[in-house]
């Protein structure tokens, strides 16, 4: 083969690598449904031009030329499905935009000649729609103030933009009369559990931090030490447990025993069965309402005991009482699913808000589960005090307004799927999905990993050789001064004692 002919096919090989790029170039801009069926039908078309094997160099350039041909047509084709698509979801945004204005007064009002009859009139001027930017995950609008309009008439009227396009629509202040509406998509309907992402969210969150889910824009993480207290509701089926059970693993990930204490109460009885004999537990997990109370009478004593230690040494909260003593105490957390059923257990509901109202200066936080929002049970006093509020999917719009203000709780769909209420922010998050099979793996890896450490008590022991104060109600101590009167009448040894 002479030097010319060789050059000749080396150049037709380069046009037809350089065409096979163009074309996957182009698959790869083409809808997902498209995309696989076109790469290999370019790849399978020049394969032989790449390896050589094309019989003669005049197929060679008719396939080159025809390539070029597909190439522009597929490319004018796709253009001509979705332009047409782009420009009316970007008008739409615009119109409920510019809708969203008129409903919050978001203009300046100006005034104006006009040409034909020289009358003034009042024009208003509304907020410069410059790029209206949509993908897959989220829409993006840049927004340009007029000179005269304050960025504050705007930021103060955010609920606007969550009623046009939906609750996690939020704006973002890029200073200098310049916004960003993001008008994040539907998350997806089902996200694995990741231990290491969501470790990292809790690591990354610093404090003592709670991890819920994902949303929109990254992981969800609450510090219970700034927003104390949990209530999580939802009807049967929703994603109650599974939350739970992403709580409570990830916080085992992440603390030790001798930072984490764990008090459950499983009404239901099939909950926290996992959990038994895990280092971080205190006690047995308290199935029965007799059980519950007494494990809230034993938080309570852990209470009054911190009281105590921080009232000796003038600490008012956790952290400035490990900062002056060098003592670390380890975080307490009371876990009630179903917390319904303790209807009628005055005594409970007693410990349960002075814990809500206390609590989180001592280190000792709430989680409190059941399916719908009862005020026998979760009355304003305790309510009020449940800071971080997780709503499923609610029965009515009634049970949803009472938990997070609005009824969109009743109207979700998606298993998992829940909002999150942090004071006035209303956030959509998805729950990752952890099977009791993944968690009870992760809980025997826990207790191995701690079968040797042995946990210091929360309250010191009682010495038995030195005498402890009783308190006594108005019929015990008649009962004591009767028998005190009666052996010292046997006795005749000291005077009938006086009795009021």
């Amino acid at each position: 083969m002479s030097k010319a002919r060789r050059e000749a096919r080396g150049e037709r090989r380069r046009n037809c690598l350089n065409v096979m790029e163009g074309v996957k170039n182009v698959a790869q801009a083409l809808d997902d449904s498209l995309q696989d069926t076109f790469r290999d039908a370019a790849i399978e078309l020049f394969g032989g031009a790449m390896l050589g094997g094309l019989p003669s160099a005049r197929l060679a350039d008719g396939l080159y030329v025809l390539a070029k041909g597909l190439t522009t047509a597929c490319t004018l084709a796709y253009l001509a499905l979705k332009v047409p698509g782009w420009v009316n979801d970007r008008a739409k945004v615009k119109e409920r935009l510019v809708r969203a204005f008129i409903a919050a007064d978001i203009y300046v009002e100006k005034q104006r000649r006009d040409i034909g009859d020289g009358n003034v009139k009042p024009y208003r001027v509304f907020p410069t729609i410059e790029r209206v930017t949509i993908t897959s995950s989220c829409t993006t609008v840049n927004l340009r103030l007029p000179i005269e309009m304050a960025p504050s008439m705007i930021e103060r009227n955010e609920w606007v933009f969550q009623s046009t396009f939906g609750p996690t629509a939020h704006l973002v202040n890029d200073k200098g009369g310049r916004f960003r509406l993001l008008i994040p998509k539907k998350l997806p309907a089902k996200i694995a559990y990741d231990v290491e992402k969501a470790k990292a969210s809790v690591k990354m969150a610093g404090s003592f931090s709670l991890y819920i889910g994902e949303a929109y824009n990254g992981s969800v993480t609450v510090d219970l030490k700034q927003t104390p207290h949990v209530a999580l509701v939802g009807a049967t089926g929703w994603g109650k447990s599974t939350a739970l059970r992403v709580i409570l693993n990830t916080w085992l990930q992440v603390y030790g025993p001798d930072r984490l204490r764990l008090f459950l109460g499983d009404l239901k009885m099939t909950e926290f069965g996992l959990y038994r004999n895990v280092p971080h537990v205190e006690g047995n997990i308290a199935v029965r309402r007799s059980e519950v109370v007494a494990m809230l009478a034993v938080v309570y004593d852990v209470l009054l005991y911190r009281q105590e230690l921080f009232h000796a040494t003038g600490a008012i909260d956790l952290d400035e009482y490990e900062e002056m003593t060098g003592e670390r105490l380890p975080y307490v957390v009371v876990c009630i699913d179903e917390v319904a059923s303790l209807e009628g257990e005055t005594a409970a509901h007693e410990v349960l808000e002075e814990i809500g109202q206390l609590g989180r200066s001592f280190g000792i936080f709430l989680i409190l589960s059941q399916q719908r929002v009862d005020r026998e049970v979760m009355d304003g006093k305790l309510k009020n005090n449940l800071n971080v509020r997780i709503a499923y999917r609610m029965s009515d719009d009634l049970n949803s307004r009472m938990l997070i203000g609005k009824p969109d709780a009743a109207s979700l769909d998606v298993k998992g799927r829940c909002y999150v209420k942090l004071a006035t922010d209303l956030v959509e998050v998805q729950t990752p999905w952890l099977s009791p099979k993944e968690a009870r793996v992760m809980i025997e890896d826990i207790k191995q990993r701690y079968a040797r450490y042995k946990k210091a008590p929360l309250t010191p022991p009682i010495n038995p050789d030195v005498p402890q104060a009783v308190e006594l109600n108005e019929e015990q101590s008649a009962e004591l001064r009767e028998l005190l009167n009666a052996l010292m009448e046997q006795q005749e040894v000291l005077p009938r004692a006086r009795t009021r």
